[in-house]
């Protein structure tokens, strides 16, 4: 919104009498000098005046310029100027800028803001002559603009705009804000090396100007230079001892570096300086969690429950230590205690994996569906956890309800209709499975995961191996470094009878994630090769990590395996 007490002060002066307004200072702090304006003139202005007073903008900018133009006085036209700008009104602000810099072209704030509006007129050449202009009469004038208008323009354009600064960062060194804005337009174009260097230059001349130590310290950090970033913060804390900016800075560094118990340091260092700042003790009790300092861990969020601040990411993460001791009762306490928050969702699953180690499915359900209820924003998500529940609990008449409920009103979830897929497997529902996963695929057909899960399913459930091998194929090209499809491919070429091939990939896929489906496939190769020995190591061990795996013990059954 415009500031409307921008009009006050020529409002009041303007009460006075038409000779008093030619008394009001310009942005320069130098009195116009005095004008005896004609009676419609000062009426005219009034009424602008008192239509700024009235948020009547357009009436204000109209007088302004009618009488700007009608009187040929810089003190009206500057007016005229900045009202125009105010509103964003560009043609008016170009039209007025240039006649105020006719009527007082040694002023250097005219010629400023007849640079800014070229610039918005993509008239960056002339903008620049006069920018040079404005910096000829006083070379050290804030020039923050520059970075301002940079922000919305396409990146063309800024590359034009920088092309007319360059040869003026060389002429006016002395000038902090313009070099430091010609640095932040570097950034906005992502030339950082350019916005890095200006800085270095910057700093050389001037030591103690903050804002260039933490752009470069930025920049460095964007560039994922992490020990240079935090070099350069630790240069900048010697000239501004303690600041908070550069420590939290600092310390965010650190994580990105991994140095924990220096970030960790940093972070105790702020919070003993600003004991109340919640934005400095969560990330205290996060790094004291990183280096499984509980208890400290536990006072720093404690200390945030007492503040009444960040009141849900302190019980989430009070949650997970209390559940990590084994006090489930006093971590659910603290998951439904929490209101929102980035971890809320997280937390539901935590609240139903409690309830289930409980053996209380029926709370589990329960909660999941008042949830339902009361976060329409997560309805999907709920969905998906009441599924699960009572997938675990072999439910899957009931998950099979669940998700054609759900995939009624949500059709094009492809979550819900790999799960319904899921689903009809367990219940030997082919025909299903097979319509929902090539559904996925027409809407995603770079969907890795359905295509594998279709791939597999033909693969150990009919003859259409051709047609498996194509489709687990595709998915590899997608996630070559996949244990799942990996196994999949191996499985099919078992099924083809190459098994060296298989083997090969069953090895590849196990050392990567040996779970008791990948071991019982990688067994029943290793036996279809003679190798009946590794088999069975292979299959005990598995079978030792998870001993109700129903895959291995199928397996073994079909093979007539003893172990």
């Amino acid at each position: 919104m415009i500031n409307r007490l921008m009009f006050a002060p020529l409002f009041s002066l303007l009460l006075l009498g038409a000779q008093s307004f030619a008394a009001v200072q310009d942005d320069t702090g130098d009195d116009l000098e005095p004008t005896n304006y004609s009676v419609n003139t000062f009426y005219a202005l009034l009424v602008a005046e008192m239509a700024g007073q009235r948020q009547l903008y357009d009436v204000a900018l109209g007088n302004y310029l009618l009488e700007s133009h009608r009187t040929q006085d810089a003190g009206v036209t500057a007016r005229a100027t900045q009202i125009a700008q105010f509103i964003g009104a560009d043609q008016a602000a170009l039209d007025a800028a240039t006649l105020w810099v006719k009527l007082d072209p040694k002023n250097p704030l005219a010629q400023q803001a007849l640079s800014s509006e070229l610039v918005k007129a993509a008239r960056f050449s002339e903008s620049a002559l006069h920018l040079q202009k404005a910096l000829d009469l006083d070379p050290l004038l804030n020039v923050n603009f520059i970075s301002l208008l940079g922000v919305d323009m396409s990146e063309g354009s800024r590359e034009l705009w920088l092309e007319s600064l360059t040869p003026l960062v060389s002429r006016y060194k002395a000038n902090q804000a313009l070099l430091f804005n010609i640095a932040s337009l570097h950034q906005q174009q992502q030339n950082y090396d350019d916005a890095l260097n200006i800085c270095s230059e910057l700093l050389k001349q001037h030591p103690e100007f903050y804002p260039a130590w933490s752009l470069k310290s930025r920049l460095l950090a964007t560039q994922e230079k992490f020990d240079d970033a935090i070099k350069t913060i630790n240069a900048a804390l010697k000239h501004f001892k303690d600041d908070k900016s550069f420590l939290l800075l600092k310390a965010r560094l650190l994580i990105k570096n991994k140095e924990i118990e220096k970030a960790s340091d940093t972070f105790y260092k702020l919070h003993t300086a600003n004991p109340h700042d919640a934005q400095i003790l969560l990330p205290l009790a996060l790094t004291q969690l990183e280096q499984k300092k509980y208890d400290d861990a536990k006072l720093s969020l404690q200390k945030l429950l007492n503040l009444h601040q960040m009141q849900s990411e302190a019980h989430y993460y009070l949650a997970r230590i209390e559940q990590y001791n084994g006090n489930d009762k006093a971590a659910l306490n603290h998951y439904l205690a929490m209101k929102g928050g980035r971890e809320y969702l997280a937390a539901q699953g935590a609240i139903i994996n409690i309830y289930l180690t409980q053996k209380d499915s029926d709370k589990a359900l329960a909660h999941v569906r008042q949830q339902r209820t009361i976060d329409n924003e997560n309805q999907q998500a709920y969905f998906l956890m009441e599924v699960d529940i009572l997938n675990r609990t072999g439910q899957y008449d009931a998950s099979l309800t669940v998700l054609n409920a759900a995939l009624n009103a949500y059709q094009d979830s492809t979550d819900l209709r790999y799960s319904r897929a899921m689903v009809a497997e367990k219940l030997g529902n082919m025909k299903q499975l097979e319509k929902d996963l090539e559904h996925i695929i027409s809407l995603e057909p770079d969907n890795a995961t359905a295509l594998n899960a279709l791939g597999y399913t033909l693969a150990d459930r009919s003859t259409r191996l051709d047609e498996a091998q194509a489709l687990i194929e595709k998915a590899l090209t997608i996630a070559p470094k996949d244990p799942a499809i990996l196994d999949s491919l191996g499985w099919v070429y078992f099924r083809l009878g190459k098994l060296k091939d298989a083997l090969d990939l069953l090895q590849q896929a196990f050392a990567m994630f040996p779970d008791a489906e990948v071991a019982a496939h990688l067994g029943e190769v290793l036996w279809a090769m003679g190798d009946k020995l590794e088999a069975k190591d292979v299959w005990r061990k598995a079978l030792e990590k998870t001993p109700d795996s129903q895959i291995l013990k199928d397996t073994l059954l079909r093979l007539e395996v003893d172990l």
